[in-house]
């Protein structure tokens, strides 16, 4: 076995479990010296958890940390939410999928931390803010029927962040990397020390400014630790060999605990540690690592030119980081896990794209990355490349090759050129956002200087359109919480329905500032991130929490909108069937949607409808109907301003929630049957795209990207033959080059046959380790609900580029 596959076979030997040491030091510090600042709380707790938390090293490690006690553990962190705790603690060891274990003794010591908790989270304060601000009438339970973790307003949109971490962030690793923590340590208590006590904000700066230095403390200790244990590590080891790389990993722990380090292998490590400390902090989604083949490039080139380095080390130690990557895990409540499958993180590296002064920014260590990215075979971490007009052919041909070695939908490829002008559109300068990387599952940022992104909502564009439909009526509730202007079926035209469905949008959408301030506020009061914050640009010199937002730093706060090729498809088959040929009245259609399509004549109606032009054919009637539908969220959102500055930028993204987002719809005018799955983020609805892949991207690519500058993404499964040699590589190379030139913003490829999918599902012991890309993020299959795997099995499968 090679050292890659002896890591993974270490890590994956672990049975996932709960760790209760944060939980326990945090509810003592946080909660015990009530009359400190929450932030120096905060601090303190994260600081001593550094010093006293279990460390461990693999026996083939050539990188340290670690977020728990052991590879797969979970921590908890009871600041952010403990009554879904309560409730499924006797479970988790008996869940389906993802089972954590309980160590003996500690279940008692989990449920004394959640009683001591109770009412003091940043749950409870949401769901208080909530209650006095949108009231309890409208947050009914989620969209899949299950508690209050993440309740839904009239099923139209589901409220998110409830029990996680802000995250949504990528640090300013290139600044970090140019001092390392001793300097940045330094400017901070010279700021302290600057301080004017008289102030207005002196003793909230003075708070913030003391728990950064703690929490750099606590990192300077932690690195520390780390070394002190490869020392011990090496004492006791009998091979030689591995006692030298230990006593090396020693001495790189004790440098860059305080000083820049000088070596490619200094820089991953320290890029590794901050990593995993900002997942410590909080437990945030989507801490982001930015395009690490950029800032690491000048190491790596520095080290071949003195002999200390070439491609296979540097590729050997990149494995090493990814498989650190995936050995951070996270506990999740059940309806959460149902919908995610597998421990995603959703931690985004980006490769490729440009410099800040417009040249291509591809080098040596973007193809040795994505190499290592073929050999791990991991969902965790995601890897995405940036191709523009400046990218070489040759890497989008690495990419590719990368992909079918990955095997797991990875690397995804996301258009250079249109990321800059969606952040250049909201005022971000051109040499920032030639700097952007990847975040998440779509989201674009400027890494050190984009805030935290908060989501607070999950909008259901197909849902406010069945509302619409039935003059404001949600038939599953009842509920008519917004009555249209006239009845559905007076209409005369296509533009009066698209007016009908507005006035829906007009009524909801209003719901998500006040949604995005009850979070964010709390964010910002109870749970600061002083260490987040110390390796972001501009905090320190503000003396103000990352959290709070504003100031220098460009604010977006992200709301997720599904559904649009469902609504696109609707509305052209109603303005098809009942406006321009008048086969059927609008009474008639609803009629047969309200049966669900049963009965003779309510199957030929569907027939009709079915019939009708559908997103991903190239065909321009429905194409324009999606870009106009598409264009209303950022549109309608422009006039409303988050608590934190800048402004909510919208995203195409669904997550997984299509397939949540459709059992709360009845039949709709696409011909889609009660309970189905909605599409898939911007994909074709699956068997609608019938003209081919030239045919799918045409159409994608006509729609106006750069209006949601939170991404959109495309799903596309090849069967492994259409990639199965250099030639058939270069052609989709080129479709994809074509396909962003013309508009298209992301395009993302599962490389395996239905099959495979359908013997995975009958034989799972036999696929425990197949990734397939899900949305923005690949997960195990194994580990999906049956419903996410059929939903993977019904894409469209494609046995060539053509």
């Amino acid at each position: 076995m090679t050292r890659t596959e002896r890591i993974k076979a270490y890590i994956l030997n672990n049975a996932p479990e709960i760790c209760t040491e944060r939980a326990r030091i945090y509810t003592e510090e946080c909660l015990g010296n009530m009359a400190q600042p929450v932030d120096v709380r905060r601090a303190k707790a994260f600081r001593r958890f550094l010093n006293e938390m279990t460390l461990y090293i693999g026996p083939d490690d050539l990188l340290l940390g670690n977020t728990a006690s052991k590879p797969l553990a979970a921590s908890l962190f009871p600041e952010y939410a403990v009554d879904w705790i309560e409730d499924e603690l006797d479970t988790f060891e008996t869940r389906p999928r993802q089972r954590f274990v309980i160590p003996a003794g500690r279940k008692e010591e989990i449920r004394a931390i959640c009683k001591v908790w109770d009412g003091k989270t940043h749950f409870d304060r949401v769901d208080y803010t909530l209650k006095h601000t949108i009231g309890d009438v409208l947050m009914g339970p989620g969209p899949d029927g299950k508690g209050h973790q993440h309740p839904s307003i009239n099923q139209t949109m589901s409220i998110e962040h409830n029990q996680n971490g802000d995250g949504h962030i990528i640090p300013d690793y290139v600044s970090l990397l140019e001092t390392g923590f001793g300097p940045v340590l330094e400017h901070t208590k010279q700021k302290l020390a600057a301080l004017d006590e008289t102030d207005e904000a002196y003793l909230d700066q003075r708070s913030f400014l003391e728990s950064v230095i703690l929490s750099l403390q606590g990192a300077v200790e932690y690195t520390q630790r780390l070394g002190e244990l490869a020392t011990e590590h090496a004492e006791k080891e009998q091979n030689v060999a591995r006692r030298l790389e230990l006593m090396g990993l020693a001495r790189m722990c004790e440098k860059i605990s305080t000083k820049k380090p000088d070596t490619f292998y200094e820089a991953l490590q320290l890029v590794l540690i901050v990593h995993l400390l900002i997942q410590i902090e909080s437990n945030g989604h989507s801490i982001s690592l930015g395009r690490m083949d950029s800032y690491l490039y000048e190491f790596y080139k520095r080290d071949c030119e003195n002999g200390l380095m070439d491609p296979e080390k540097a590729q050997q130690l990149y494995e090493c980081f990814l498989l650190k990557c995936f050995e951070a895990n996270k506990l999740r409540d059940w309806g959460t896990t149902e919908i995610l499958g597998g421990n995603q993180l959703f931690q985004a590296i980006t490769l490729g794209g440009q410099t800040r002064d417009g040249k291509s920014a591809v080098n040596d260590l973007s193809y040795i990355f994505l190499k290592a990215l073929g050999h791990t075979n991991m969902n965790i971490p995601t890897v995405v490349v940036s191709v523009g007009k400046t990218t070489p052919i040759e890497f989008v041909d690495a990419s590719l090759k990368a992909l079918v070695a990955h095997g797991g939908g990875m690397p995804a490829f996301f258009n250079d050129d249109i990321a800059i002008e969606m952040m250049t559109r909201v005022g971000v300068s051109l040499e920032d956002a030639r700097d952007w990387a990847s975040m998440g599952c779509s989201e674009v940022r400027v890494p050190g200087k984009h805030a935290t992104g908060v989501t607070p909502v999950y909008v259901n564009m197909l849902k406010l359109l069945e509302l619409a439909l039935h003059d404001g009526r949600n038939p599953n509730t009842g509920k008519t919480l917004c009555g249209t202007s006239k009845s559905i079926k007076d209409c005369q035209s296509i533009d009066e329905v698209i007016g009908l469905f507005e006035e829906q949008l007009d009524f909801y959408l209003p719901y998500i500032p006040k949604i995005e301030r009850a979070i964010a506020e709390s964010y910002y009061t109870l749970t600061p991130t002083p260490f987040l914050s110390s390796v972001m640009d501009y905090r320190i010199d503000m003396a103000k929490d990352i959290s709070w937002g504003r100031g220098p730093n460009y604010n977006d706060t992200i709301v997720h909108a599904h559904g649009f090729p469902n609504v696109a498809n609707a509305l052209t088959a109603i303005d098809e069937v009942v406006f321009r040929r008048k086969k059927y009245t609008m009474k008639e259609v609803l009629d047969a949607m309200n049966a669900n399509f049963e009965g003779d004549e309510y199957i030929e109606i569907r027939k009709a409808l079915l019939d009708c032009p559908k997103l991903g054919n190239d065909l321009d009637e429905v194409d324009s109907m999606c870009g106009r539908v598409f264009r209303l969220m950022p549109d309608k959102m422009k006039q409303f301003k988050p608590l934190r500055g800048g402004q909510f930028g919208c995203t195409a993204q669904t997550v997984v929630m299509n397939v949540i987002d459709g059992e709360v719809i009845g039949a709709t005018p696409d011909g889609r049957l009660d309970g189905e799955s909605i599409a898939d983020n911007l994909s074709p609805v699956p068997g609608t795209d019938k003209n081919g892949i030239t045919a799918v991207f045409n159409s994608v690519a006509k729609i106006d990207h750069k209006l949601m500058d939170n991404g959109s993404i495309l799903n596309i499964k090849f069967h492994p033959s259409a990639l199965s040699s250099d030639e058939k590589i270069r052609k989709v190379s080129h479709a994809i080059r074509v396909y962003f030139a013309g508009g298209g913003f992301q395009v993302q490829f599962n490389v395996i046959s239905r099959e495979m999918l359908l013997d995975a599902q009958k034989h799972p012991e036999q696929y425990r380790q197949l990734v397939v890309k899900v949305a923005g993020f690949s997960a195990f299959y194994v580990e999906l609900e049956k419903k996410w795997q059929d939903h993977l099995i019904s894409r469209t499968e494609y046995a060539a580029y053509a």
